[in-house]
């Protein structure tokens, strides 16, 4: 079986997806028996990426941004032309290209049309791109339940698959209160991160915790100029207090996660939530929201709020604060949650939803 995969996800700043399909990759070489009979194509959809030689595998010479439109406006140039002969395509960023065999389209979560103004131009052409999917017979790859529902009730899907990504399982570590406790946010500064709404919430708690730190990792988004009204707000010793680091590697990422007394991920809406999933692999507690895929990810083991309640945030922010214990079984309890979710089982999850359509 040999199979096209867009690594376009690849260039650039990894974002959710761009993880997704870096860990599918190593996990396929990793996990996949070598007497599978198995093979990846990867394909770039990128001028950018073709002029400054940073292309995966095969290039196809159209714009990502123009791909849908030309694909479903001519219903070619068929992948093969570009990759040879294949026996399934995965199109992982809401694009798949016409083939001459079965498709797949990954759909990761529908937020350019549940939080359009984080997409801008953007919500109608992912729109347009899995109706055309759905409609000419692709099934859908997905990341959660709650994404599989919204995709059948938007679009009358029929054959929706899910298969979760994973997480590189950490050495579990007791956390105890410090000093000058850390919270932490890793997102990008869009809308629908609630981060502006986070500041609220640590405006209240610092007045009462006079050493909590507050550290923001992430990309500019679209809620850029409301954060940075929000924390120019602040009285001056606490906005002291809170750091901008915007976006860093993974391996720095992945320290501050693990020094962080506290992850909180107080998003309006996730297709999956990584960031939740990568702090309780460490067995750094978490504190998010109800909003969107987050209950069925993190289970009971994180502290939920209703997405915008502020004063709920600020509450069970300093509750955790404060109680060392309840730390602790948050610490145990997400551990042994994000235990659940492994690259093993996402790529022969992905291998079981390509072999089922030959």
């Amino acid at each position: 079986m040999r199979v096209a995969i867009d690594a376009t996800p690849l260039i650039g700043s990894r974002t959710g997806i761009g993880v997704f399909v870096e860990e599918l990759l190593r996990s396929f070489r990793d996990y996949i028996p070598d007497d599978a009979d198995y093979q990846v194509a990867e394909y770039t959809l990128s001028l950018r990426a073709r002029m400054n030689g940073t292309t995966h595998g095969h290039w196809v010479p159209l714009p990502a941004a123009a791909s849908s439109l030309v694909w479903r406006t001519f219903r070619g140039p068929k992948i093969e032309k570009f990759v040879g002969p294949i026996d399934v395509v995965h199109g992982t960023n809401f694009v798949v290209p016409p083939s001459k065999g079965p498709r797949v389209i990954s759909v990761h979560d529908l937020s350019f049309l549940n939080q359009p103004r984080s997409f801008r131009n953007s919500n109608r052409r992912f729109d347009y791109s899995v109706k055309e999917a759905v409609n000419s017979g692709a099934t859908v790859h997905t990341i959660s339940e709650y994404v599989a529902e919204e995709i059948r009730s938007r679009y009358g899907a029929k054959d929706v698959r899910v298969v979760y990504p994973g997480v590189e399982q950490k050495r579990a570590v007791v956390k105890t209160i410090q000093e000058s406790p850390t919270l932490l946010a890793v997102g990008a500064t869009n809308k629908r991160k609630g981060l502006a709404e986070f500041i609220k919430a640590f405006h209240s708690v610092a007045r009462q915790n006079e050493k909590v730190q507050l550290q923001l990792v992430g990309p500019a988004g679209d809620d850029e100029e409301e954060l940075d009204r929000s924390i120019k707000a602040l009285p001056n010793e606490i906005r002291s207090r809170v750091r901008r680091l915007g976006f860093v590697d993974r391996e720095h990422r992945d320290e501050l996660i693990n020094n962080a007394t506290i992850l909180v991920h107080p998003s309006h809406y996730e297709g999956f939530g990584f960031p939740v999933l990568e702090a309780m692999s460490m067995g750094t507690p978490v504190i998010t929201t109800t909003g969107g895929a987050l209950p069925e990810i993190v289970g009971e083991a994180a502290w939920k709020v209703r997405p915008g309640d502020v004063d709920a945030l600020a509450d069970a922010i300093t509750e955790l604060l404060e109680n060392e214990e309840l730390q602790k079984r948050f610490s145990v309890a997400g551990f042994d949650r994000a235990r659940k979710f492994n690259w093993r089982d996402t790529a022969e999850g992905m291998f079981d939803l390509y072999t089922s359509l030959l």
